[in-house]
């Protein structure tokens, strides 16, 4: 059974039983009222009809041995009444509807007795008991009708039965009406559940109300902006791990196929010694190439797998360990590099730092520039190494791609130098676990800036990991 059903059902029941309910203790309770007035009026007049019978039998004390007594002598009674002597003989009535469910037994002087007798549609309330007056003993039986209020309750019933009818009527569609909009909200949340299923991500609930459905609705809503977060993280992940996996095979395809195919010639053929140098050299730097790539597929894997604590090192002492390992690459290429440091301390992890250097000094120089400068200068709160270059630059549309594996601007350059892509991507890793800003600057013409941003450290050190 679905929850509009079970709200609809539950709203009719507990509405039905509770005005059925309320509306027959209602009655009944102005019923009871009604009679215990009735008796009230009732016991009034047996008391007055029981001092004019004491009258009469102070005035005539032998009228219950009487025979044949003038019923004009009992004609000062108020109500209908009965008059019984010792023996139960009735004496005197003037009464409707003779009672024959009384018993005199229960009865005793000073003790009154009341039956409500019910017949043929009429009821009434008879009151009865002992009245002595001298040595007259008799029993004064009273009626009074109560027909009316029995009446009364019946029409009060039937006339219930009615508007409750009515009430059921008006209130059929109110609860219904009630029912869909409690469960139409939670309807809205299964059916924007199922969009979200079939892919629509981005599905959302309005939310109008600051109730229980409204909180759900506004949760509802948190969860599918996680939801879409995630699968956007998920589906961008999956696309860089196929391009990467794309981008590898394509870079182990090439050097492998050239050095099995130089490889095959050398093995096949005698061939003269300049084609044996010319082939080998090329499978040399195919196996360089292969090499690098392996190296820096290493260091990120690396990289992606463990922490790294920083230390504090004076900007100044830091490039003079770094350079040795730098000037090779540039006299190699022949190209002047300039360093202009401002002296701070900055906190970083030695090795990465260096090989982010390295990279970033490797690929200015393959980007055939005849001078780099390398510049520090200290900020309010940061501290800012600047690698600028007038090498042939990179194109401002492919800016936002060269920290991507395996994207090389140049691709023919990059593999003649055995290149493999990887370099900046190493740089924006390191970056990354330095916490440091990574700006890349270039119109395409003149050159490449690039601009690493270090936070200016804050107490030690030495026990932080990233």
């Amino acid at each position: 059974m679905k929850l509009f059903h079970k709200i609809f059902l539950c709203f009719v029941v507990i509405f039905g039983i509770s005005f059925q309910t309320a509306g027959v203790l209602l009655i009944d309770y102005a019923y009871e009222n009604a009679v215990e007035q009735e008796k009230k009026y009732a016991l009034q007049q047996f008391q007055y009809n029981k001092y004019i019978l004491q009258s009469i039998l102070y005035s005539r004390p032998d009228i219950l041995q009487e025979q044949g007594v003038d019923p004009e002598e009992w004609s000062l009674f108020t109500t209908p009444v009965a008059i019984y002597d010792s023996d139960q003989k009735c004496i005197y009535s003037s009464m409707t509807m003779e009672p024959d469910i009384l018993d005199f037994r229960d009865s005793g002087e000073g003790r009154l007795s009341f039956r409500i007798f019910r017949k043929d549609g009429e009821s009434f309330i008879f009151v009865y008991d002992h009245v002595k007056q001298g040595e007259s003993d008799a029993c004064l039986v009273t009626q009074t009708d109560i027909s009316s209020v029995v009446d009364t309750q019946r029409s009060m019933t039937a006339y219930f039965q009615k508007i409750y009818l009515i009430i059921l009527c008006i209130g059929f569609p109110l609860i219904f009406a009630l029912s869909r909009m409690i469960t139409g909200s939670i309807k809205k949340v299964g059916k924007a559940a199922r969009r979200i299923s079939r892919g629509k991500y981005s599905e959302r609930i309005r939310v109008g109300t600051k109730d229980e459905i409204g909180q759900l609705a506004a949760d509802f809503n948190q969860m599918a902006e996680k939801i879409e977060e995630k699968v956007l993280e998920l589906s961008a992940a999956a696309r860089a791990k196929e391009d990467f996996t794309a981008n590898f095979a394509h870079e182990l395809k090439t050097p492998l196929t050239s050095v099995i195919g130089y490889a095959d010639m050398l093995y096949q053929r005698e061939l003269p010694r300049e084609q044996v140098k010319e082939a080998a050299g090329y499978i040399l730097d195919e196996g360089m190439r292969l090499e690098s790539l392996s190296l820096k597929l290493m260091d990120l894997f690396v990289m992606d797998k463990q922490d790294f604590s920083l230390e504090k090192f004076r900007t100044g002492g830091l490039f003079e360990n770094i350079m040795p390992g730098i000037e090779p690459v540039c006299v190699r290429y022949g190209t002047g590099l300039y360093v202009d440091m401002e002296e701070e301390e900055i906190a970083v992890e030695f090795d990465l730092f260096k090989t982010m250097v390295l990279n970033i000094i490797d690929n200015s120089v393959k980007a055939e520039c005849s001078d780099i400068w390398v510049t520090g200068k200290k900020g309010q709160e940061y501290y800012e190494i600047s690698f600028k270059d007038n090498g042939k630059g990179i194109p401002p549309e492919e800016i936002d791609r060269i920290t991507e594996a395996f994207y090389m601007v140049d691709k023919s350059r990059s593999r003649k130098q055995h290149g493999a892509g990887l370099g900046m991507a190493l740089v924006a890793r390191i970056a990354q676990i330095h916490r440091a800003g990574l700006k890349v600057e270039s119109d395409g013409r003149s050159g490449t800036t690039i601009r690493l941003t270090f936070n200016l450290p804050e107490g030690g050190c030495n026990e932080q990991s990233v």
